[in-house]
């Protein structure tokens, strides 16, 4: 090969690696997943979510994972999406299960026991995390700290403004013990975050992992968005979290 077109084509490759280095620099890792979006509406009630997800289209993400099959090997059909407007963090829950426990209508009780959706999250950089549990009715329980001995619990006036929508309603059903499906949408503002001064969820990255469960009873089920490689379930695991990156 002639001398000079070969540094043609060796300065073309350097060039062109350049550039795309530049350009991830300015767009999340690859390993990121751009699932939370941000949607431009200002004011968002809980009831709406559904509608507006389905209108803009917003991804939903299967939890499906059997981290515990021999113990307990059923997976309900559980799914979930996540959005942001800057002030707050949107979810919608999806669940259809073969039991579905729903009798505690207070916040800050053990709804991890019920049937229950879980969202843990960390932002990138920080070691202490949010788990907000809500069992079908939406009653919450929200910790933060570092591992799960080390958790400082939400006040219930602090709970208060997170809005909720429960398509089973907000009183107990008891133990439904036939096929049922229930959803279930939250508005959380950052000022929920009370360890936190996060400022906004615009572009910033967070660790996270997603669970539904019932805790207790005959037909305990436990499943999860990521996996998590422990031998006993235990979702308070954040090395097993996974980074998402708020749009």
């Amino acid at each position: 090969m002639d001398f000079k077109y070969f540094n043609i084509l060796f300065l073309s490759c350097l060039l062109f690696t350049v550039f795309a280095c530049s350009d991830d620099e300015l767009s999340p890792e690859p390993s990121y997943m751009s699932v939370a979006e941000n949607i431009d509406k200002s004011d968002v009630r809980a009831a709406d979510i559904p509608s507006l997800f389905a209108s803009k289209k917003v991804r939903y993400n299967a939890v499906s994972t059997l981290n515990w099959h021999d113990a307990y090997p059923y997976l309900p059909q559980v799914d979930f999406a996540i959005a942001h407007n800057g002030k707050n963090l949107l979810i919608h829950y999806r669940v259809t299960e073969k039991r579905t426990v729903g009798t505690i209508e207070n916040d800050l009780e053990g709804v991890y026991k019920e049937s229950c959706c879980e969202f843990f999250c960390m932002e990138k950089g920080d070691n202490r995390y949010y788990n907000i549990e809500s069992n079908c009715l939406g009653s919450i329980l929200m910790e933060c700290g570092t591992g799960r001995s080390d958790r400082e619990q939400s006040t219930l006036g602090n709970l208060a403004q997170i809005d909720r929508w429960a398509s089973l309603g907000r009183k107990s059903v008891g133990i439904i013990s036939s096929e049922t499906h229930w959803e279930l949408a939250m508005v959380v503002p950052l000022s929920a975050f009370w360890c936190h001064d996060y400022g906004s969820f615009s572009q910033k990255i967070f660790f996270v992992n997603v669970y539904n469960c019932v805790g207790s009873g005959d037909d305990r089920q436990y499943v999860t968005w990521f996996p998590i490689e422990t031998s006993n379930p235990d979702f308070h695991r954040p090395e097993y979290f996974q980074p998402i990156y708020f749009e």
